[in-house]
């Protein structure tokens, strides 16, 4: 995590303001966006795209919130595209037929404008993954639903902040996430001081969806006590990102007291199914962080099972070849195997390697010092 605020400490991410004329709309549509800070150095990477509609004040929040969190590795960086809708919220969200309550007009016409206009236009000028996020708020919050509720979703991760839920949304969510097989990231927010009808359909629609088992839906509700209508989206979109993103940061303290240390199955396994799921939602190959790796060695540690070593070199020598790291497993493999010599002469060897976080070549000299007096080698 401090080798990558080191790496973009002096460098600040890319606001740009662009307009595109919009044939569905017929007018034009102003957008900002913002490039991550290694927009300019990672010149062959795709990142994800994160949209966000009532872009005239939810923008800054949740770019600033991006911009943030993937600075400490907690999420990956991001592409953020703000919509400008002032004026023509209502018009662009919530114009929906009396029969089916779907998108129908200027609301449909404005679902045509970001799926058929805007999203190709972004794709075609910046390197933006296939994993698409949508923010938004009070109506935009409902209509992002309508990129969801499909059998192919047009996006993967959902932040409905105050949702103003039309007339039989909460019922398409509830059975659309019982039946759906599509992995989804799903997110809604409010405050017990949120206006009233918004915050008893998010308790209502929360409950529902808290009790539906179902593995592709990574559901998160937050639900504030003091914050008003309009503090919601700060609070929330921060929170909900997190949530997004929650397979992908770090292994923590709840991650690992919750999951990882009651584990009945091989913690290796574990560790290669996270990764294996983070490329395949999110669509990111994330090398293996030497946080993860120092988890699994706590629970080897802790529960004797020191044969785990062997594979955990293994591993860690596909991604820190370079480093003392795969050594110092090794190491540690030999030298609760019997085989103290092996692992005195693994130590010395990574004098010559690179040290990593938490892992210096010293305290591998100790390691070796402290084997030749216990046996006399």
């Amino acid at each position: 995590m401090g080798s990558k605020a080191q790496q973009l400490d002096t460098i600040t991410s890319y606001r740009l303001l662009d307009t595109i004329s919009s044939k569905y709309l017929k007018s034009d549509r102003a957008i900002k966006i913002q490039l991550p800070r290694s927009y300019e150095m990672e010149t062959k990477k795709k990142y994800p795209l994160m949209i966000v509609l009532d872009g005239d004040y939810l923008f800054d929040i949740t770019s600033g919130s991006v911009d943030y969190l993937s600075y400490w590795g907690d999420i990956p960086e991001n592409i953020v595209v703000g919509v400008n809708q002032f004026g023509s919220r209502f018009q662009d969200s919530s114009v929906l037929d009396e029969f089916n309550f779907t998108p129908i007009s200027s609301t449909s016409n404005f679902y045509d404008f970001l799926v058929k206009e805007m999203l190709p236009y972004i794709s075609s000028k910046y390197r933006v993954s296939s994993f698409l996020i949508a923010v938004g708020h009070e109506r935009t919050a409902n209509f992002i639903n309508f990129l969801v509720l499909k059998d192919k979703p047009l996006v993967r991760g959902a932040i409905c902040v105050s949702p103003k839920f039309s007339e039989n949304m909460e019922g398409y969510i509830v059975d659309y996430f019982k039946k759906s097989k599509n992995r989804i990231s799903y997110a809604i927010s409010s405050s017990q001081k949120d206006f009233e009808s918004i915050y008893q359909d998010v308790y209502s629609v929360s409950k529902s969806l808290d009790s539906i088992d179902n593995k592709y839906l990574n559901f998160k509700s937050i639900v504030l006590k003091d914050e008003n209508h309009y503090v919601v989206p700060s609070v929330t979109i921060p929170k909900s990102i997190k949530n997004i993103y929650s397979k992908y940061a770090d292994i923590d303290k709840v991650e690992y007291d919750s999951i990882i240390s009651k584990l009945e199955t091989s913690p290796i396994k574990y560790l290669t199914d996270k990764y294996d799921l983070i490329k395949d939602f999110y669509g990111i190959d994330k090398k293996i962080s030497i946080n993860d790796f120092m988890a699994i060695e706590k629970y080897i540690e802790t529960n004797e099972k020191y044969s785990l070593y062997n594979e955990l070199a293994k591993i860690s020598s596909k991604f820190y070849s370079e480093t003392i790291l795969p050594s110092y497993y090794k190491a540690r493999y030999f030298e609760e195997s019997g085989k103290p010599e092996k692992a005195m002469m693994l130590y010395r060897s990574a004098y010559n390697m690179k040290e990593v976080q938490g892992l210096t070549k010293d305290y591998l000299l100790k390691l070796a010092d402290q084997i030749q007096s216990d046996f006399n080698l």
